[in-house]
């Protein structure tokens, strides 16, 4: 019910071939789609705990900015970061 905003929920990576830009592809894949179909803003929701800090640099290293955490959303110590990117 939004006008040219989507949600990412998840990528997935084998940790095998973590680092070797295939989430970064990924990533591209999506936005260039999104844009495609008139996208505008798209969101991204990840962990906030230690092991998910290369995912959130990722993310930060790509363009998004967070614009939200809930504390504690997935377990304790464990919080909910949301990205945000403009499409256009």
């Amino acid at each position: 019910m939004t006008s040219g905003t989507f949600d990412l929920y998840w990528i997935a990576v084998d940790p095998a071939r973590q680092r070797s830009g295939v989430g970064r592809a990924l990533l591209g894949a999506v936005e260039r789609t999104l844009r495609e179909e008139g996208g505008r803003l798209l969101l991204v929701e990840t962990a906030g705990k230690p092991s998910y800090a290369s995912t959130r640099a990722m993310y930060e290293a790509c363009g998004y900015l967070e614009v939200a955490r809930i504390p504690e959303f997935y377990e304790a110590g464990d919080d909910k970061v949301v990205y945000a990117r403009r499409l256009r």
